[in-house]
């Protein structure tokens, strides 16, 4: 079985659709099935009613520099949710907690000095136009996923950036790689356009879909596929 994550990206204490990693072009949330305002407390009351257990929190004012919406975790705890949240750098700094693992995406840290900083934690491998992003530096997805590996993250999130929010499929041959080289458990996200997808993720021994746009339109409509 997959099970689904739901996304929420936090910008100005507002939930926002992402759009292809390009936050710039990140707008407050609107014609969601199953949340009625951008208000992290009505996403929070949609998903719970979904039935997920899980969320994904990105605080995206955090994760550029600029702010911190860390309330927004801490309702999501009140819910009785588990977390997965990505505060970009500071997640370095911060220890995981009972119900909250945050997430080091590898486009916040350096190659390869910094590696070792991710040993048991949650790391997203950020991909861009087929390559992993470092701050400093890019790598060949099957290079970075075996260095990532050496030191056992507790998951390995598997993000095509480029295809968030964009409904173009989810990247396959990124994840094939992913597999092919790191035994621990895994979880996709980036572009899902159908749910045939989800269940194919079973062959892959995937663990974790992370889904946002797909349940906002009402593709995806339980967490467990």
């Amino acid at each position: 079985m997959v099970e689904v994550i739901p996304v929420i990206d936090i910008m100005n204490g507002l939930v926002v659709r992402a759009i292809a990693g390009q936050r710039d072009r990140y707008k407050p949330l609107d014609n969601s099935v199953i949340v009625r305002s951008p208000r992290p407390e009505d996403a929070l009351a949609g998903f719970k009613k979904l039935g997920c257990g899980r969320l994904y929190i990105a605080d995206l004012d955090a994760i550029l520099g600029r702010g911190d919406n860390s309330f927004v975790i801490d309702m999501a705890l009140g819910y009785g949710f588990r977390v997965l949240a990505d505060v970009g750098r500071r997640g370095l700094s911060k220890a995981d907690e009972e119900n909250v693992s945050y997430v080091i995406g590898t486009e916040y840290i350096d190659y390869p000095d910094e590696l070792a900083e991710l040993s048991g934690r949650a790391i997203s491998m950020d991909t861009v136009d087929g390559m992993v992003l470092f701050r400093n530096t890019r790598l060949d997805p099957e290079r970075a996923s075996a260095e990532l590996c050496r030191y056992n993250p507790s998951i390995l999130i598997v993000l095509n950036l480029s295809r968030v929010g964009t409904e173009q499929g989810l990247d396959f041959d990124l994840l094939r790689i992913a597999r092919m080289c790191c035994k621990t458990e895994l979880a996709v996200g980036g572009g899902i356009r159908s749910v045939d997808e989800l269940k194919l993720l079973n062959t892959f021994g995937v663990r974790y879909v992370l889904v946002a746009t797909a349940i906002h339109k009402g593709l995806v409509d339980r967490c467990i596929y």
